[in-house]
């Protein structure tokens, strides 16, 4: 099965209308053909699966780019209408700078015998960066190889067992399939852990300053409990102190009480004697 070399494939599709417009004519330019391929370019429709409208972008003169966000899948349709005869088969692929760039086609990769219509292009970016696409630049290869037989028309693609026949549009039932939900991309995943990375970091320092503020109060609670505590005490050694000088004082009056009556009977005494001298004296005059 020998694929169709630059040479041939020039003058293939330069005579047969397989590139065509759509209507029949031939859009075949020489300048598209890179090596043994033919390049083909975005069309004027693109579904991406963040698209907040849920609707599928029509790319013209005032919006002509569709920005491929990284981990979205976007639905992409070709601007050459092809009709692949009944003894080729094609392959398709994309280019390798959009590759590079982690562009991935999951769509398929070849065309069958038969085949008449835009080509769907299915793509992921896989990369970390937004990949930008402008409508009417070629992005796609395709490569053409003989079949050893020409495929009958029950055996070849068919609108009666395949519905892409003849399709200009993007297929609304592919555009429901990826509304039903959010893609679970790796931007997607890491965007949510961050969000619940924020929440969580969030949570601790609201649980901290609780503990915090809980903390003071039962440290505040426990130093005026400790202070009236010590002023307990100060003032327990202050009335001990007063009770131990009164009843000092009260010792020193009785002392002195004594004193006055140990003066007292002193007293006595001297008044006996001061008699008894009176008396000596009497007697002594007496005698003279």
């Amino acid at each position: 099965m020998p694929f169709l070399g630059p040479k041939a494939l020039k003058k293939y599709l330069s005579t047969e209308s397989v590139i065509t417009d759509g209507s029949g004519n031939n859009s075949f330019k020489e300048e598209r053909v890179e090596e043994a391929a033919y390049a083909l370019s975005l069309g004027s429709e693109a579904y991406r699966t963040d698209n907040k409208d849920r609707k599928i972008e029509l790319l013209d003169e005032k919006s002509r780019t569709v920005e491929i966000n990284p981990g979205q899948f976007t639905l992409l349709m070709t601007d050459e209408y092809l009709c692949i005869p009944k003894d080729k088969l094609a392959f398709i692929s994309i280019k390798a700078k959009q590759k590079l760039k982690g562009l991935i086609n999951v769509s398929g990769f070849h065309v069958d015998p038969g085949f008449q219509g835009k080509l769907l292009f299915s793509v992921y970016n896989a990369g970390p960066s937004t990949i930008t696409l402008e409508t009417k630049k070629p992005y796609f290869l395709i490569w053409f190889a003989y079949l050893n037989e020409e495929a009958s028309d029950e055996d070849a693609y068919n609108a009666t067992k395949n519905h892409h026949q003849g399709q200009k549009t993007i297929p609304l039932e592919y555009v429901d399939a990826l509304k039903r939900g959010d893609i679970a991309s790796p931007s997607t995943l890491l965007e949510l852990i961050k969000g619940q990375s924020t929440l969580i970091d969030s949570k601790i320092k609201e649980t901290e300053r609780k503990y915090f503020n809980l903390d003071y109060f039962y440290k505040l609670i426990i130093g005026l409990l400790i202070a009236i505590f010590i002023r307990g005490l100060f003032i327990g050694f202050g009335i001990t102190d007063h009770t131990g000088k009164i009843a000092s004082q009260d010792s020193t009056i009785n002392q002195i009480n004594r004193k006055i009556e140990v003066l007292e009977k002193k007293s006595l005494t001297l008044n006996q004697v001061d008699s008894i001298v009176k008396q000596v004296i009497q007697k002594h005059n007496a005698k003279k």
